[in-house]
């Protein structure tokens, strides 16, 4: 049976161009370097700007045929950032909103960024950033070694450029993948030495199998292989200093080996050094054994369930989310409702960013979160948030809407069957989309109240309508009725 077709890595593509080049456009040269204005920079503000120099090398010195081409026209280097940036990024900024997120991922991006770089001196050093800013070795992509890619750009004089590095697994099961071989790959230090040698990284993220999908009989991966997957992170955090590093982005099951490696008062400490950096924390609880996970598991989902209970690992995220001081991104994702009623809001009072799916927790939980950060909370989106006590209207309660909200997104929120409020559970499925499943017409206009005040801010500020804020009428009759 022939194997299914795969496709080069873009950051395959972009590891070719470090090394090899093409026909016109070659890697820096070591030539003395032209001396430039600084420019605020792509990295931040203590982040060299395309002009810096490192070891000698200008990292944007074009070759001799880009030199020949014509006058760069003479627009500032950041209205020519902005510009790149508009033309190329396919989303709203508004709708990610992630300070150290990727924007420019998609292949054909990549190609088009690997393009305009033989216009002009200017585009070059406008494009090099951006192209080579986020790098991923991922088994799912590309037949061979995901991880050569990428270690190949870290010897470059580009890996300047890199503040974005993915690793971990993506898409379907593939045969001809060697997972075995990727995870002791990282294992063994491939993690580590890319997390050293790129000077400016800024984002990490590490992506596992689902929980169903790993421990299976014919799975490819086991429960040792997941252990060492993630202990490649954990001695990465550990062991390696990055000292720009600001958002890192984990997608584990909570198996016992989660809990084993982060739950160790041996590693409590490194990883408070850690954390007290971050800005930002995206965690994904990828097991798919909750109520809305896999609908046909490879094993039936009680089963799954018995063999590796994993709701009993849900504090251990909660502690680890209670290493960060000053975040101001939370996205906290589950697919098993998991309980985080033990979320504390202690490092979360510079929170700008709020996010949680697929999570229960109690009303006191998440007003408390909601109060401290009141004064700095600008974004706030819940999709599958059931409450186990109080009411949403006691949560989106008048008198307590952030005073600088400017987007608030809630989708398909409600009730867990076996909390306090379980009597004000919808269970017929509306023939639209909606916010609540919920017979209690209170939760609606406590909500209505929120948008309104959300779109009052962002005409304050100049800005449309918020897209997930807009008022219905009559909107305390679309509140869900028993059957």
């Amino acid at each position: 049976m022939d194997l299914p077709k795969i496709q080069i890595s873009p950051s395959t593509r972009v590891a070719e161009i470090a090394f090899n080049g093409s026909p016109v456009q070659h890697a820096p040269s070591k030539a003395p370097p032209r001396v430039l204005p600084r420019n605020t920079s792509l990295f931040g503000g203590d982040t060299p700007s395309p002009s810096t120099t490192t070891d000698g090398t200008q990292s944007d010195q074009a070759s001799d045929n880009i030199q020949n081409l014509a006058r760069e026209p003479l627009l500032p280097y950041e209205i020519w950032q902005a510009i790149f940036y508009a033309t190329l990024s396919s989303k709203l900024r508004e709708e990610t909103d992630f300070n150290y997120g990727d924007i420019f991922q998609d292949p054909e991006t990549k190609k088009t960024l690997s393009n305009v770089r033989l216009v002009n001196r200017v585009w070059n050093s406008v494009a090099t950033p951006l192209l080579f800013r986020h790098v991923q070795g991922v088994v799912g992509h590309s037949i061979g070694q995901p991880l050569a890619g990428i270690l190949k750009i870290s010897q470059s004089p580009y890996a300047i450029y890199v503040r974005d590095v993915r690793v971990g697994f993506v898409g379907s099961w593939l045969r001809g993948m060697d997972y075995e071989g990727y995870v002791n790959e990282l294992s063994s230090g491939g993690l580590t030495i890319l997390a050293s040698r790129f000077p400016n990284l800024q984002t990490i993220r590490i992506q596992s199998p689902t929980v169903v999908n790993t421990f299976v009989k014919g799975g490819q991966i086991k429960p040792p292989a997941l252990a060492k997957l993630t202990n490649s992170l954990v001695q990465t955090l550990r062991f390696v200093s990055i000292p720009r590093l600001k958002s890192l982005h984990i997608t584990l099951p909570t198996t016992s080996e989660f809990s084993r490696f982060f739950y160790l008062n041996s590693y409590a400490k490194e990883f408070e050094e850690v954390f007290k950096l971050l800005e930002e924390l995206h965690i994904c609880i990828n097991d798919d054994t909750g109520p809305d996970g896999r609908r046909e598991p490879k094993w039936p989902r009680s089963v799954v369930k018995t063999m590796y209970p994993v709701g009993q690992y849900a504090t251990y995220v909660v502690q680890l989310i209670g290493y960060t001081k000053n975040i101001k991104v939370l996205n906290l994702e589950s697919r098993t409702w998991f309980d985080v009623s033990g979320l504390e809001a202690k490092g979360l009072t510079e929170l700008k960013h709020f996010r949680l799916e697929g999570v229960r927790l109690k009303d006191e939980t998440l007003n408390v979160i909601l109060r401290k950060a009141r004064n700095t909370l600008e974004r706030i989106e819940l999709f599958h948030v059931r409450l186990m006590t109080g009411t949403w209207d006691g949560v989106f309660a008048q008198g307590t809407v952030p005073s600088n909200l400017i987007w608030l997104h809630v989708d398909t929120c409600g009730y867990s069957i076996a909390g306090s409020s379980a009597q004000f559970i919808a269970w017929i499925s509306p023939p639209f989309q909606t916010s609540f499943w919920t017979t209690n017409t209170q939760d609606w206009l406590a909500l209505t109240h929120w948008r309104m005040v959300v779109n009052t801010n962002r005409a304050l500020k100049g800005l449309l309508i918020c897209p997930h804020c807009a008022v219905i009428q009559n909107s305390t009759a679309v509140a869900l009725q028993n059957p």
